[in-house]
């Protein structure tokens, strides 16, 4: 069997030659156009690279070249590496060295940030789709940005290249507590695994019309692309003006069906943008990266008055969401809490409690959250021994621990209570705490620096806040500067406290709790 993910796509192409497959901005863009540029580029890798996986690194941000250069990679049997355009150069380089791709896709947006730093830890292969023709490389004598011209004919007879269930499908990196990005590896078999779930959860079909939005390298993106154009629907990319409040985009393009963070609900209640009735296209609405509140989904479920609600939750090491349950009232929360609960395994996963010691716990108990089964990671990328640490082997069977606390009820539901260790969600995006820490502590001088989510609500941070204690040289907003140039804007603390001392717990370390306390009484 072919687990190629690029396979669905090639079978929608010869299906639905003349179909919709990519909405962005003003371009529109059929399934035969799209194969038209894919099977080349796929063409060019194997021409160019003698490896038989290729890794490739997509710099570029929702953009024709973007899709191109992940289905491409995909139909040459190789792995792609999503980069977020927005980083600042630092960690961009970081990232490319770390790496270590065959090539790198750009696109019209990332091109400027290819300064000389920044290609002196570039692979020497790089290639823009969108652009018509090549075009020199800035800072880089001799050097060209391979564009279309430089692709191979196009030739229909192709067919993706047979990869098996262990081979690397993408690697995505998230936020690390050494302040170097983990890079989470995911398999083809482990993919092929979380589609096949989801078509048969959803049954998309060729008329439907979802609304891209999220990043590449936000693993949500996964549903949009395979799971979207292996049924012949179509794909269609929300303006980043357009991210915080869809329902405009949702009533222009007819969308079908969404799939995005519970704090998009949020931002467009306190916008005063949820009414009854708004979104009547929707057929399938789902939500994961943060706790979905009961207020929020009831109000998304009111304006979509015709669409599935879905609370979905899995890490990036388990590929996407491998956990779930439909909304149906108040009657799906977690006591106490005002949230969904997070519901029960896919097919083919397992979910498990455990105590501190890694022994299975019995229902009702709260423990860690351990989650076993096809969709989890391979490991992290060049971390062989956090791979250990974290993929454990307990009788016989391999788990992956999530670091969130969790207990099973006796219905066999599983309710999330928040992270057991010192990572947090921002928006929906995953980062840990120490590493915001560690950039402190490099750009202060001093080892008594603390970050913490705040304010929190319903489990989801809208941002962080840290606090710095001794002398450090410099005042807070050249300290917020600095990190700025580091690091993704959501990881940047919203304000910076200078304290006499971080007060300790009975262990000797920071207590965060008693931090946030202060926040939430106005003390600081």
């Amino acid at each position: 069997m072919n687990l190629n993910l690029a396979h669905g796509f090639r079978e929608s192409c010869l299906k639905f030659p003349d179909h919709l497959a990519l909405s962005i901005g003003t371009q529109e863009v059929s399934y035969s156009q799209l194969c038209r540029l894919v099977q080349p580029f796929a063409g060019w890798l194997r021409c160019n690279i003698r490896s038989a996986a290729p890794k490739v690194g997509i710099l570029a941000s929702r953009s024709l070249s973007t899709y191109v250069g992940i289905l491409g990679t995909c139909w040459a049997g190789g792995a792609y590496v999503p980069i977020s355009a927005k980083l600042p150069e630092d960690r961009l380089i970081q990232l490319l060295s770390r790496i270590q791709a065959d090539v790198l896709v750009v696109d019209s947006e990332s091109l400027p940030l290819l300064s000389q730093r920044v290609l002196a830890h570039c692979p020497l292969l790089i290639l823009s789709p969108e652009f018509a023709t090549s075009v020199a490389t800035p800072h880089r004598q001799n050097a060209m940005i391979a564009g279309r011209d430089a692709l191979p004919a196009f030739d229909p007879q192709d067919q993706p290249v047979p990869i098996k269930a262990d081979d690397l499908a993408y690697i995505i990196f998230t936020s690390g507590t050494t302040g170097i990005p983990k890079g989470v590896m995911i398999t083809a078999g482990a993919v092929a695994h979380f589609v096949s779930v989801m078509q048969r959860r959803y049954a998309l079909e060729p008329s439907d019309r979802v609304a891209g939005m999220t990043e590449t390298t936000f693993d949500i993106s996964v549903f949009d692309v395979f799971v979207t154009w292996s049924s012949g629907g179509s794909l269609h990319v929300v303006p980043s003006t357009q991210l915080m409040a869809p329902v405009r985009f949702v009533q222009d393009r007819k969308c079908t069906v969404i799939f995005t963070v519970p704090s998009v609900i949020s931002g467009m209640r306190r916008m005063k943008m949820m009414r009854a009735g708004l979104m009547p296209t929707l057929r399938y609405s789902l939500f994961a990266g943060e706790p979905l509140p009961v207020t929020s989904a009831q109000a998304w479920k009111d304006a979509a008055h015709n669409s599935v609600v879905d609370d979905l939750f899995g890490p990036t090491e388990a590929t996407v969401v491998c956990i779930g349950q439909r909304f149906l009232g108040s009657q799906n929360a977690t006591p106490n809490r005002g949230v969904v609960a997070i519901g029960v395994p896919f097919p083919g996963m397992e979910a498990a409690i455990a105590g501190s010691s890694l022994q299975f716990l019995p229902e009702g108990e709260q423990g860690e959250l351990l989650l076993g089964g096809p969709q989890l990671s391979s490991g992290y990328f060049r971390e062989e021994n956090l791979t250990t640490e974290s993929f454990p082997v307990l009788k016989g069977k391999r788990w992956y621990r999530t670091g969130d606390l969790a207990y099973r009820d006796s219905t066999g539901t599983f309710h999330h209570l928040g992270r057991i260790d010192n990572q947090v969600k921002v928006r929906g995006l995953r980062v840990e705490l120490e590493e915001v820490e560690a950039y402190l502590r490099e750009i202060c001088g001093t080892d008594s620096v603390a970050a913490v989510a705040w304010p929190v609500d319903h489990g989801s941070a809208n941002g962080i806040v840290a606090f710095v204690s001794g002398q450090i040289g410099m005042d807070a907003p050249d300290v917020k500067a600095r990190i700025t140039s580091q690091v993704p804007s959501y990881m940047v603390p919203s304000t910076i406290h200078r304290i006499d001392s971080l007060p300790l717990n009975a262990n000797g370390k920071v207590n965060r709790k008693e931090l946030v306390a202060l926040l939430d009484e106005g003390k600081i």
